[in-house]
C-alpha cells in the first residue's frame, strides 16, 4: 500500500514527506569515490592545498643570505695591505716629478735655449752700473797725448770714482742675485721671471752658494769661440759647458 498522504504539502525537494525519490541512473557504484557535488566552485585567490606560497623577500632557508650590493666600508685598507695613493710622489723625491718613487716618473722638463738666454739677460741688468760708471769716466775724461805724441783721454779722478763705484754695486748685485740667491733658491730674478730653475742633477737640490759660483766662473770655458753657450741647441738635457763641469740642470 502507498504511503503517498495527497493532503501533505510538498517537501523542500519537491518530494513528499515519507516518499522515496528515485535512485540516480548516474550515480557511481557502491565502492568507488563519489563526484564532488556540483555548483560549489573552489574559493578563488586561496592558498594551494599543499602549502601556501613563500614568504615574499623572505630570507632563504638554508643559511641568511649575505646582502647582496653593500658596499664596503669607505676608507677600509685592502685586504692585502694598504695600495699607494696613486699620484702622491714618493718621499725623498725631487719636486715637480711625479711617481718618482714608483721607478715611472717623467723625465725633467729642460729649459730651451731661448728661454735660458731670456734668463740671462735679465740677471745682466745688474751690470748697468757699472756701465753707467764708465760712461762717466768716457765723458769726463780730458784729451791729451801719450809719450809718442798721440792723441789720448785721461780720465779725471771723478772718472775713475765713477766707474769704482759702479762696479762695485754691479759685483754686488750680480753677486747677491747669482751666487747667494740663486744658489741658494734655484732662481736668480730672471730665472723667476722666465720662470727656470737651476739645480743639482743627481739631487734636484739647489747647487749652493759656491757651486754657483763655481759656475759663473766656467763660463769663460763657454765663451771658446762662443761653443758653450750654443751647445744646448743640440744637447740632450740642454746644458752648457759650465753645466756639465758643475753637474748641473736648468729646468722650467
Amino acid at each position: 500500500m502507498s504511503t503517498y498522504d495527497p493532503y501533505q504539502p510538498p517537501a523542500s525537494d519537491g518530494w513528499n514527506q515519507g516518499q522515496v525519490p528515485p535512485a540516480n541512473p548516474y550515480a557511481a557504484p557502491p565502492g568507488y569515490p563519489q563526484a564532488p557535488a556540483y555548483g560549489a566552485p573552489p574559493a578563488y585567490g586561496g592558498p594551494p592545498a599543499y602549502g601556501g606560497p613563500p614568504a615574499y623577500d623572505a630570507a632563504p632557508a638554508y643559511g641568511a643570505a649575505p646582502a647582496y650590493g653593500a658596499p664596503p666600508a669607505y676608507g677600509a685598507a685592502p685586504v692585502y695591505g694598504a695600495a699607494p695613493a696613486y699620484g702622491a710622489p714618493a718621499y725623498g723625491a725631487g719636486p715637480g716629478y711625479p711617481f718618482a718613487g714608483f721607478g715611472v716618473g717623467f723625465a725633467p722638463s729642460y729649459a730651451t735655449w731661448i728661454q735660458r738666454v731670456g734668463a740671462y739677460l735679465l740677471d745682466s741688468l745688474a751690470l748697468i752700473p757699472y756701465l753707467v760708471g764708465l760712461v762717466v769716466m768716457s765723458v769726463t775724461s780730458v784729451p791729451g797725448v801719450d809719450a809718442y805724441g798721440a792723441p789720448t783721454d785721461d780720465p779725471t779722478t771723478s772718472g775713475i770714482l765713477a766707474l769704482l763705484v759702479g762696479g762695485l754695486v754691479s759685483l754686488v748685485l750680480w753677486g747677491g742675485n747669482r751666487w747667494v740667491v740663486g744658489g741658494r733658491t734655484g732662481q736668480s730674478w730672471g730665472k723667476r721671471v722666465v720662470g727656470l730653475t737651476l739645480q743639482r742633477e743627481a739631487t734636484e737640490a739647489p747647487l749652493g752658494v759656491g757651486m754657483a759660483f763655481v759656475r759663473d766662473l766656467a763660463h769663460y770655458v763657454d765663451g771658446f769661440l762662443y761653443l758653450g753657450y750654443l751647445w744646448p741647441l743640440w744637447d740632450a738635457k740642454r746644458q752648457t759647458f759650465s753645466d756639465k763641469i758643475t753637474k748641473s740642470i736648468v729646468v722650467h
